[in-house]
This record gives C-alpha cells, sequence and structure tokens, in this order.
C-alpha cells in the first residue's frame, strides 16, 4: 500500500478512469472546479492510495505558495473535501495511510475540512471545531419560520422583483463592479479574481451544479448569489448585493427561490454557509430561515515557520 501525490499532469488515462469512479457525484472533487484555482495561484492535487495496483482512496486538495512556503487546503473556502475511499473493511487503513503521507510531506500549512465525517482518526493533526447552518427544505410546503421573512417574501413579488440565471456575457461588468462595490462596503480587498469568477461563469454554462443567480433593476445590478449543489445540499456559496436596493428584498426572494429549486431537484439542504464568531447579526438572520448549526472538524497542522507566517 502506498501513498501518492498527483497534479492533473501526472494522471494517467487509467488512473482517471479510477480517480473518477470513487469521486463521482461530488462537484467540488471534480477536475473542472479542482481546476479553476489555477486562477487564484493555487495547484489542484489528489492524493491517493493504491494497493494491488489499483487506486482505492483519494483525496482531492489546492495546494498555495512555493517551495519551503507550500500550503494545502481540502478544501478552501467553504469548500468541503472529502477522503473518497473503496467501500471495504480496510477503508480505514486507506485514510491512516493518507493521512500519514499528507503529514510528512512537509506542508507549511494543512487544513482538512471534514465535512463528511469520513475521517475516524488523524494522529499529528490539531482539530478545530468548524459549523454551518443547514435548512431542510425537503417539505413541499417549506417556507421559513420568521414571519418578517415571509413578509419580505411577499413584497419581493408583488413588486416583480425579477431573479434570473446568470449570463456571462450580459452580466459580467456589471457583477465586476458589484462584487468590487460589496467588498469595498465591508472594508475587503477582493477575495477572488476577476480570472476566476469570469472561469467560474463559463463553467457555469456546461455544469448545472453551478447555480449562479442575478437580479438587477431598471438596469441595474442589485444582486448575485453564487451556489453549489454538493451531495444533498446546495451551498449559498458567495452573495453579492447593492445596499442602495434593500427595500426591493431581492435577497430574500433568491433564497427563497433557492429553496424551490433544491425541492425540484429532490436535494434536502439549503447551506447557509459559515458565520464568523463576530456577526451575530448576520447568524441571527439565518436562523430566521429555520437553519440549524451543523458542526463539523477541520484537521489542521503548522510547521514552526507555517506558525509564523
Amino acid at each position: 500500500m502506498q501513498a501518492t501525490r498527483l497534479t492533473f499532469f501526472d494522471i494517467s488515462p487509467a488512473q482517471q478512469i479510477e480517480i473518477d469512479s470513487l469521486i463521482s457525484g461530488s462537484f467540488f472533487a471534480s477536475y473542472n472546479f479542482m481546476f479553476l484555482w489555477r486562477y487564484m495561484s493555487g495547484k489542484a492535487v489528489y492524493w491517493i492510495v493504491e494497493e494491488n495496483n489499483e487506486i482505492v482512496a483519494v483525496l482531492p486538495a489546492v495546494e498555495f505558495g512555493v517551495g519551503k512556503l507550500k500550503r494545502m487546503q481540502a478544501l478552501p473556502d467553504g469548500c468541503y473535501s472529502s477522503i473518497f475511499t473503496k467501500e471495504n473493511a480496510q477503508a480505514g487503513r486507506y485514510k491512516n495511510e493518507l493521512h500519514k503521507a499528507v503529514l510528512s510531506y512537509g506542508y507549511q500549512k494543512l487544513f482538512i475540512y471534514d465535512y463528511y465525517n469520513s475521517i475516524s482518526k488523524a494522529e499529528g493533526y490539531d482539530i478545530l471545531q468548524c459549523q454551518t447552518t443547514l435548512v431542510d427544505v425537503s417539505s413541499p410546503d417549506w417556507q421559513p419560520p420568521d414571519k418578517k421573512l415571509q413578509s419580505e417574501i411577499r413584497k419581493a413579488e408583488r413588486e416583480n422583483v425579477l431573479v434570473e440565471k446568470f449570463n456571462k456575457e450580459k452580466h459580467f461588468k456589471q457583477f465586476n463592479a458589484l462584487m468590487k462595490q460589496t467588498e469595498k462596503r465591508h472594508n475587503r480587498s477582493p477575495k477572488y479574481s476577476d480570472t476566476f469568477f469570469a472561469a467560474l461563469a463559463e463553467l457555469s454554462e456546461s455544469d448545472n451544479r453551478i447555480i449562479w443567480n442575478w437580479c438587477e433593476h431598471k438596469g441595474k445590478a442589485v444582486s448575485s448569489h453564487i451556489n453549489f449543489i454538493e451531495k444533498n445540499q446546495i451551498i449559498n456559496w458567495q452573495v453579492y448585493f447593492d445596499k442602495q436596493f434593500s427595500s426591493l428584498k431581492a435577497n430574500q426572494k433568491m433564497l427563497f427561490d433557492l429553496a424551490k429549486t433544491a425541492r425540484d431537484k429532490n436535494i434536502q439542504y439549503l447551506n447557509l454557509g459559515a458565520s464568523p464568531i463576530d456577526t451575530p447579526t448576520l447568524l441571527e438572520y439565518k436562523n430566521k430561515w429555520g437553519g440549524v448549526t451543523k458542526e463539523y472538524i477541520c484537521y489542521s497542522h503548522k510547521s514552526l515557520l507555517g506558525k509564523i507566517f
């Protein structure tokens, strides 16, 4: 049994078939999505375990930095990873072998977000507690329990707030301005590059697991919601909006429409994403949708150098 790190260019056609069979059903682990991180100076890698010339375990991850400053995340920015294994009695051994190999590789920083509890034990790692907010929208008559939210959604419907599928050719210039305006309002620099969003928009045209919704009013950008389907949930990943249009209640309508989309696709959960501990107002808003806390573990490791940068 041997664990190996593979980049896209290392994977043979035969290995790709074996990896595909293990990661099928996961949008985040897919080649097209993983490859997008190159636009953020990241390198997609697949850590694999082989036994008897067969791939029996895979951990998709993204590396940042070079040389002695290399860091790894599985996966970045609320995009969960998992250890995909052959379903047999040896799965625990495969996972342990993979973890030992990743830990010994020499990353200065290492984070594995185990949202699906795919790891039973990982020696040598620190444990960080993480959480997100899940809303079960599977009921055919689901609506948010908060009466004010219900009223705001009805208001948006009365005023014919139009939500449409994002179109790169029509909307990208306005989106770019809206995204930067939103980040400036929060006193942040844009987290993602223009080229990353452009590539994501292109991928959304061919992969229906990206649900990118757009709203404008009288030709002006109001709100953009980028959502991902990952297994049994739709993740409300990135939201950008212009506060001058708050009275339209477009964000409320867009989330409500997303919940209906989830039901139509037989997807159980709407994932509203993690909330930083210093944002109680945001957490309160998510709870109004009927959200409950989902806790999971991040396995992390920092070298002596990694602890100071």
